[in-house]
């Protein structure tokens, strides 16, 4: 059986059915290689996944299937509803489980994912030999063909890419697009401010914190009513532990206001929807399309 056919099998099983039942098959999936009688990609280890997401197992598959969810009724909303042949790309995928969700709703020949990190690359790769997982620089451009893709989804990596790096992958973005294709996205809220000030507190009293990033947040924003007024004269906001020339530099905590998006980004991309609402998401999510 061919890598095609094999992911192929993945969708002629699935594709009729609803989103919530496909949820269903994916967290029954996390207990074997076969649902149904089809192969379904495997997982990465927990502690990579709780690297990435802080959690791992059936909790990340529910957090990727309410992001899935509002990308399609997004797309359906902006008259690009997902179909079998909508070419998508998820940039900044982690081990990839995002493309995962969209197995059900999209061929193979597709659906394309790609990362930076070489390990979670890996595990991408590892966990799901159904499909393409492309290597992404630090900087573009991507080995893809001008204007050829409908939708382009990235789940928080522009809550940490700093102010240069975001800037050109959206031009990055843009150039990809077929015309009135779509991003859709996360960053930080502005209650990530709060939530900063929170840890370092917790620090200051003496507990110890549950995770990394949360030692991370801690460091950052450490002067709030600064980052609270930058916000709000729509100034893009980054964090970092390292400072340039370093990579690393590039790489830290983010948060994208609306007037910074249509101050910096407005003329490559109409604004359809900026979303601060964390009854339905952790994250802001926007919703941008290409304008010619």
């Amino acid at each position: 059986m061919t890598h095609s056919d094999r992911t192929d099998a993945v969708f002629e099983a699935f594709h009729g059915l609803a989103d919530e039942e496909w949820l269903h098959v994916l967290v029954s999936s996390l207990g074997g290689h076969e649902v149904r009688g089809v192969r379904m990609p495997e997982f990465p280890p927990d502690d990579l996944q709780r690297e990435i997401h802080g959690h791992h197992g059936e909790v990340s598959i529910h957090e990727a299937h309410v992001f899935y969810r509002e990308i399609k009724a997004y797309c359906a909303y902006a008259g690009r509803p997902v179909r079998p042949e909508t070419s998508v790309l998820d940039f900044g995928c982690g081990w990839g489980r995002m493309a995962r969700l969209f197995m059900k709703d999209v061929r193979s020949q597709s659906l394309v994912s790609v990362e930076h990190t070489d390990r979670f690359l890996m595990a991408a790769r590892r966990a799901n030999p159904f499909l393409p997982f492309l290597q992404a620089g630090l900087v573009p451009p991507l080995p893809l063909v001008p204007s050829t893709l409908d939708l382009i989804t990235s789940w928080s990596t522009f809550s940490h890419l700093d102010e240069f790096l975001a800037g050109h992958w959206m031009r990055e973005f843009h150039r990809l697009l077929k015309p009135d294709g779509l991003v859709v996205f996360t960053t930080q809220s502005r209650r990530f401010l709060s939530f900063c000030a929170e840890q370092r507190l917790r620090r200051a009293s003496g507990m110890q914190l549950e995770h990394p990033w949360h030692e991370a947040c801690a460091n950052s924003f450490v002067d709030e009513a600064q980052a609270n007024s930058h916000f709000e004269a729509g100034r893009f906001l980054h964090a970092a532990s390292a400072k340039r020339p370093q990579p690393q530099a590039h790489y830290g905590e983010a948060i994208i206001p609306r007037n910074y998006i249509l101050k910096a980004w407005g003329g490559m991309f109409r604004l359809i929807e900026y979303l601060d609402n964390p009854v339905r998401l952790p994250q802001v999510l926007i919703v941008l399309q290409k304008i010619e």
